[in-house]
């Protein structure tokens, strides 16, 4: 008798939930109001955003969506403790409308006995379907968060000191300044990450010269004098001339959740600049006395 009760008891459930046609609400005096998916109703309505899961706590028992609700008393086999997931345009589009427009398919999953999950897709109408996501988009979002650092010049002879005509200066940034970046975006179910990763350094001297390096320099080391660096520059002429360094960063961007991503190629982070002043030194010989 208990097995011919609960054969019986499954197939008004899941016959009741075939019916995906028009979502309704009821509340506690047995009326039918509309539900829109974000927005109250009556007594017992659900409040669902797109792309989110919601529990649907109906008051008195009733269901917010077909099929959904809190126990109820006087029928121990009716579901309860439903959530409902938004599925992906691409879903909304394969499915096709399903009632009254706007509106959307959302997927129940609730307890309850009898109940067998994954449940038919409910239609809710007046709900706003969800809007695509561009995910080139959310990946210009995640590089415009990108924060590239302003580096710090350093030479030696020190900027601060003259530099003299035919001598060699060494060129570098801290190190500080030379560290891969990453940075995120979300909008929707898309994700994006842009990375950024230090090339090269650009050097203008001030006086139409300019020196680019590959790196960021090797520091200067007085302790060192067998030391060599890979980012120099020799004065050829006198003056007061004002040294920008400019870090360029080769950046890319990947995507959770749709199809996307690339490399957007190189861009230049904040510039600094020093005011460097260049000497002459010039040698006398003199001559001296023959005998001494």
């Amino acid at each position: 008798m208990r097995l011919r009760f609960l054969i019986c008891s499954t197939f008004v459930l899941v016959a009741s939930l075939l019916d995906v046609g028009t979502a309704a609400a009821q509340d506690g005096s047995g009326q039918n109001t509309q539900t829109s998916a974000g927005a109250s109703t009556a007594p017992g309505a659900v409040q669902v955003s797109a792309g989110e899961s919601q529990t649907s706590p109906s008051k008195s028992g009733q269901p917010g969506r077909t099929g959904s609700g809190t126990t109820d008393p006087s029928n121990p086999n009716q579901p309860y403790g439903c959530t409902y997931t938004v599925p992906p345009l691409s879903t909304q589009q394969l499915l096709g409308v399903g009632g009254a427009t706007p509106g959307q398919w959302e997927f129940p999953t609730c307890a309850g006995p009898g109940v067998i999950n994954p449940m038919p897709p409910v239609w809710v109408v007046t709900a706003q379907p969800q809007a695509p996501v561009d995910p080139a988009a959310v990946g210009q979002q995640a590089v415009s968060k990108l924060a590239m650092p302003t580096p710090t010049i350093a030479m030696a002879p020190p900027a601060g000191a003259p530099q003299l005509v035919g001598v060699v200066a060494w060129l570098w940034i801290e190190p500080g300044a030379w560290q891969a970046l990453s940075a995120t975006a979300t909008a929707g179910i898309v994700t994006a990450t842009a990375t950024a990763t230090p090339s090269k350094v650009v050097w203008d001297m001030g006086n139409g010269n300019q020196v680019t390096c590959e790196g960021p320099g090797t520091p200067y080391k007085a302790s060192d004098p067998n030391a060599t660096t890979d980012c120099s520059y020799t004065w050829t002429q006198a003056g007061t001339y004002q040294v920008t360094a400019t870090v360029y960063w080769s950046v890319s961007w990947t995507a959770v959740g749709a199809a996307g991503g690339g490399n957007l190629g190189l861009q230049a982070g904040p510039a600094v600049e020093v005011p460097v002043t260049v000497t002459e030194s010039q040698a006398i010989n003199t001559a001296t006395a023959r005998g001494n």
